[in-house]
């Protein structure tokens, strides 16, 4: 039995509003958007183990990490799309998990830059206001000037 079992779509809905209120928007920015597996809901993007796992402590009470679930994204990928989520998987093609959908290039032919490329993606472009929040690796809550979070520690 699968540890992400206990979880419903309940769950994942409210471990969403929880990352949102938490500001967890910040934490694919904290790991420098080092995650393949991402949970689309509502035009937002959530990184997908991170939400199973909180979700599993809302089930469980015991929060997990990404390297907590067994076969960790690809894993909670699995679960999130049994429960009817929309995930994006940017994984190699040989490694990607039934049920998701591959990143597709943005587009447009109205733009005369859209045809041209440069062969090298221009880096993303972060304003200085929206500098990353550190966040605590076991609940995901914005840790305070100490570093140390005060849920957990």
């Amino acid at each position: 039995m699968s540890l992400l079992n206990s979880i419903d779509r309940d769950h994942v809905l409210t471990a969403m509003e929880t990352w949102d209120a938490a500001g967890g928007a910040n934490y694919m920015l904290v790991r420098g958007g080092v995650s393949t597996h991402v949970l689309m809901h509502h035009g937002k993007e959530y990184d997908a183990a991170a939400i199973a796992g909180i979700a599993h402590g809302l089930a469980t009470g015991r929060t997990l990490t990404p390297a907590d679930i067994p076969g960790g994204g690809a894993g909670a990928s699995k679960h999130l799309v049994r429960l009817g989520f929309d995930i994006r998987d940017d994984s190699p093609p040989t490694e990607r998990v039934s049920g998701t959908r591959a990143r597709t290039p943005r587009t447009s032919s109205a733009s005369p830059r859209a045809s041209r490329s440069t062969g090298t993606p221009r880096p993303t472009r972060v304003a200085a206001s929206d500098k990353p929040v550190n966040l605590c690796p076991r609940c995901f809550i914005a840790l305070p000037a100490t570093g140390v979070c005060d849920t957990c520690d």
